[in-house]
């Protein structure tokens, strides 16, 4: 569990006293507000591609952090707060995600606090991560002394930075950012404001900070994380959090977060249910007769997988773009594999909409080949004109996403229907998947 800092060092302190009046606002954590924005650089007809929020709660010992983002593209709430820690690449980094070109780009913000050489002087340089910084020159800005700062990594990104001379907090900062076939942006922050958390809100914004990490870490997702789908799993994680969180957070800066998780887990409940409510219309029936174009050349015919298992995986298998987590695609290749010589049949189903387009229809096919190719997949992949999805549930029109995973047992009844990904089982990858198909085939 990661520390909670100053912020329970203080509460323990203050329940301590007779009278939490004497915590002075210069003993009391910050609050530090700032306002960004992702830009299109073209003079004076820039454009303001994206604009966000960000908040910083920091002390002398530690930092919390919550990026504002758009909350229906932006970077999704599991991964929109955390503790700062600059130096680490396992926990979860201030971010916007920004979808360009059909591609979700992940954009790290630039740092919130930097730990500054000591000696601080001008010319000093120092490493962090893949960045290379340099002290520039010592000034002022918004009455505050500050150091200017310089940046660059080796693929030709730059920073310009200042940050406050004591505690290295971020005052303001510009950075190049590429996205697409290296198309330069450009990301500004600002900050806005500073003020001492009141006093009144140490306890519950430490017990709040508390139980947010808590909530993050069962959540188990990676720090590089693009999805906003959430599991069946995670979502109960969420809404049994929230019994506490929502009074807890009320009137504290981090009820803004709360509520859009509140908002974000009852959209998610009601995608799970109806994906329930179409997977228990669907297993135990017979699954409907079928006919696919092969990418590769030819047709398939379900009558040919007859006494067969079978494992239909809908996704738009396209090479761009390629994304975790389509490694759960290469566990089908595994699948298919292990279980070839027992009557197991994967069939990969191509749902890119180019394929319904006469004029788009060969560069969909050859962008499905060279995915198969690049993550050197055996199975058959096959498409139609959209029917066969729209007759077993297209999730996405729940909220849900795509892969759609639908098995079929020997007899030709559903065995198994899962919309979304799946939680991963390092020790044995998609456990649910295997523990079906192992059954049908025993």
């Amino acid at each position: 569990m990661r520390s909670t800092g100053i912020f329970c060092l203080l509460l323990c302190s203050v329940l301590s006293l007779p009278n939490q009046s004497v915590v002075t606002a210069a003993e009391r954590p910050l609050m530090t507000h700032y306002s960004g924005s992702l830009v299109r650089p073209g003079g004076d007809d820039a454009e303001i591609l994206r604009r966000f929020e960000c908040l910083l709660i920091h002390d002398a010992d530690s930092a919390f952090f919550h990026v504002l983002d758009d909350p229906r593209r932006g970077c999704p709430w599991p991964d929109s707060f955390g503790d700062l820690q600059p130096s680490s690449q396992s926990v979860v980094q201030p971010h916007l995600t920004y979808m360009y070109e059909d591609t979700n780009w992940f954009l790290p913000l630039p740092p919130l606090q930097l730990s500054l050489p000591s000696p601080a002087a001008a010319d000093a340089e120092w490493k962090l991560g893949n960045w290379s910084y340099r002290l520039l020159e010592q000034t002022e800005s918004r009455q505050e002394g500050v150091w200017s700062v310089e940046a660059k990594e080796p693929r030709g990104r730059r920073q310009k930075l200042l940050v406050n001379q004591q505690s290295g907090v971020l005052v303001e900062a510009e950075m190049d950012v590429f996205m697409g076939r290296g198309d330069r942006f450009q990301l500004t922050i600002r900050k806005t404001s500073t003020e001492p958390v009141p006093a009144a809100q140490l306890e519950d914004l430490a017990a709040v900070r508390k139980d947010l990490l808590k909530l993050q870490s069962s959540l188990n997702r990676r720090p590089d994380a693009l999805l906003a789908e959430l599991s069946e799993r995670q979502i109960q994680d969420a809404s049994a959090a929230l019994e506490n969180l929502g009074s807890k957070a009320e009137g504290t800066p981090l009820q803004r977060l709360v509520a859009r998780i509140s908002a974000d887990t009852n959209q998610q409940q009601s995608r799970v249910m109806a994906v329930a409510d179409r997977a228990g219309a669907m297993v135990n029936s017979v699954f409907p007769e079928f006919s696919l174009q092969l990418i590769s050349g030819g047709s398939l015919d379900s009558k040919a997988l007859a006494g067969q298992t079978v494992i239909l995986h809908f996704w738009e298998y396209r090479d761009k773009p390629l994304s975790e987590p389509y490694g759960q695609t290469g566990y089908l290749e595994f699948l298919s594999n292990q279980f070839r010589d027992q009557k197991l049949s994967v069939i990969g189903v191509c749902c890119n909409p180019e394929l319904d387009a006469p004029q788009t229809v060969r560069q969909a096919q050859r962008s499905a080949r060279k995915a198969a190719e690049f993550m050197n997949l055996s199975y058959s992949i096959g498409h139609d004109d959209g029917t066969l999805l729209q007759t077993v549930g297209d999730p996405r029109e729940n909220r849900g996403q795509l892969p759609l995973w639908i098995v079929i047992g020997p007899d030709g009844k559903v065995l198994h229907y899962h919309a979304g990904f799946y939680e991963i089982d390092t020790a044995v990858g998609l456990k649910v998947l295997h523990e079906v198909v192992s059954g049908s085939l025993r």
